[in-house]
């Protein structure tokens, strides 16, 4: 299992080292990698196999082989498995005092409300979108739920544009998903092809 930075890190440690703000996203950092854990742990604990994870400013993307292939309920508990570890460490941080614990909860709630938006790739999204796709239309059901993902988000950068300058961060963040999403339209013909040729392969 291979482990990663995404190269959009190194631009936001180099911003918040500029605006003194490095030290607190340490705790962002530490809670993003115990929301990670979570995933693995919910993959491993039902066999799925982990080619390689990237950690993300909101959070990681786990690459599993065949996710597919694993039952419905075992896709929708690993979507869910890092909402599961944040929630645990959000309950932790609320019942054990501790210097610091405001900031950790305040963290764990913004990277849980996060996660679970209904959009793609983040945990809401693929755990609602594990409930909504069916074998037989997979990969249509599929783009609808990227399209969809894009016109919320859109939506969603334009509330944020009225926030700024406080919502800057939220506002990139946005933007940075809904880039991810446009590329996985762009790319969803050869995603087509790939899965088509792989079912021939293993039949």
């Amino acid at each position: 299992m291979k482990f990663r930075l995404h190269p959009v890190l190194l631009p936001l440690f180099v911003f918040l080292a500029v605006m003194d703000g490095l030290a607190a996203y340490a705790t962002v950092f530490v809670s993003l990698l115990v929301h990670e854990a979570g995933h693995i742990l919910a993959a491993l604990f039902f066999g799925m196999r982990i080619r390689s994870v990237t950690i993300y400013p909101y959070g990681g993307e786990l690459i599993i082989p065949r996710k597919e292939e694993h039952p419905k309920p075992a896709q929708f508990l690993l979507a869910l498995g890092g909402p599961a570890a944040t929630a645990l460490l959000l309950a932790a941080a609320w019942t054990v005092p501790f210097p610091g614990a405001e900031d950790v909860i305040r963290v764990q709630l913004v990277i849980l409300l996060v996660n679970l938006l209904p959009v793609l790739p983040l945990d809401g999204g693929q755990a609602l979108l594990v409930l909504l796709e069916s074998e037989s239309s997979r990969h249509a059901d599929h783009t609808a739920f990227v399209l969809f993902s894009i016109a919320f988000l859109l939506t969603g950068c334009g509330l944020l544009l009225t926030g700024l300058p406080e919502t800057m961060l939220l506002l990139a963040l946005a933007v940075f998903l809904c880039l991810q999403n446009i590329s996985a339209f762009r790319y969803r013909r050869y995603r087509r092809v790939y899965d088509r040729l792989k079912r021939k392969i293993l039949t």
